[in-house]
């Protein structure tokens, strides 16, 4: 396993590295290529790492029949599911303006893909530095084969899939590509705390070989924290301008103090982590001699004398012979004249 993946050409990913923190806007732009820009902004003001698209190519995409179901939901932008999918894309044109745009606020543009031709113009026409495999995908082995033979760092979502269906994907994908971070995800939108799973993280550390990664449906900000607190390296979450526009995202989605929020949180519980082993500081050792606790004379003890119980006693401050030894410098003497109520310091007693 990579212990880090490069996504672009100052940016790494992964152990050791700070939280890359991913806006999704996705279609929670409604189709309004202007809500879109103002998205970016406030993406970029709140600190994100990268903001991410969807691209689909509706009839490749989808059956016919599919299409032409008649869509009623309330958050509906046609009178059918096909009409409903046309109207939240954009053309390859505002793609190539979103990118330069974003890119322009010193923030990465990552784009989805859903389907073979819209791959191929998120691969060849915007160049991404990585790849997003949406959950539906893990058993599309086609469309996997041909992102992984692009080469690039893919990040696979695994919402609806079943541990098994992960690891063979996982190993197919590994033949062509071993630049690979799993996403925990759960498909609901949003996800109630408890169906959230985020012990998940380990189990895909322990038997996938590869980063992990939190795609966070969840309603708050303070649990992409704690996936980075189990190894998650990139936090996905749905952004959005109101949680209450109309659209099927926005409900699972955070506003923009949300965003900057979750960019904070995360990276404080990366810089906490820290190292597996434990050391004291150069604080912590100073604050051992002011809180600390030592062997103190309890009377006046001349040079010469043997110890017993009723010359000795345990006070702060530290600095002094650990009272570990308490017991130990029974029936040894005192090396010069010691004072009533006095820390007795390694040399004193023998």
């Amino acid at each position: 396993m990579a212990n880090r993946i490069q996504v672009g050409p100052n940016r790494w990913i992964g152990e050791g590295e700070e939280p890359y923190v991913i806006a999704e806007i996705g279609i929670n732009h409604n189709g309004s290529f202007e809500l879109c820009k103002k998205m970016i902004d406030a993406a970029a003001h709140a600190g994100v790492d990268a903001i991410k698209m969807q691209k689909r190519t509706i009839e490749e995409m989808y059956t016919k029949d599919a299409l032409d179901v008649p869509y009623n939901k309330p958050y509906a932008f046609g009178k059918t599911y096909g009409e409903h999918k046309h109207a939240l894309e954009f053309t390859d044109e505002q793609y190539f303006e979103l990118q330069a745009y974003t890119h322009s606020l010193g923030v990465e543009f990552l784009v989805s893909g859903f389907d073979s031709t819209g791959f191929e113009f998120i691969e060849k026409k915007l160049n991404v530095p990585v790849h997003k495999v949406a959950s539906p995908f893990i058993t599309d082995y086609p469309l996997l084969k041909q992102v992984a033979e692009y080469g690039k760092p893919i990040f696979l979502s695994t919402g609806m899939h079943t541990m098994e269906e992960i690891e063979d994907s996982v190993r197919f994908i590994k033949q062509f590509n071993d630049k690979i971070m799993v996403f925990h995800a759960v498909t609901m939108y949003p996800v109630p705390n408890e169906d959230v799973n985020l012990n998940v993280l380990t189990t895909f550390k322990e038997k996938l070989g590869t980063l992990v990664g939190y795609s966070s449906h969840d309603k708050g900000v303070m649990i992409p924290a704690a996936a980075v607190a189990l190894g998650a390296c990139v936090i996905e979450k749905h952004f959005t301008l109101d949680r209450m526009m109309i659209g099927p995202d926005h409900a699972a989605s955070v506003e923009p103090r949300g965003m900057e929020l979750i960019k904070k949180y995360a990276t404080a519980v990366h810089q906490s982590l820290g190292k597996h082993e434990r050391e004291n500081n150069e604080h912590e050792m100073a604050a051992r001699i002011k809180y600390g606790v030592s062997v103190t004379s309890r009377r006046a003890i001349p040079a010469g004398k043997v110890i017993e119980e009723a010359d000795i006693m345990v006070k702060c401050p530290g600095g002094g012979i650990s009272p570990v030894k308490y017991w130990d410098l029974f029936g040894k003497k005192a090396t010069k004249d010691i004072a009533a109520d006095k820390t007795i310091y390694d040399g004193d007693i023998a």
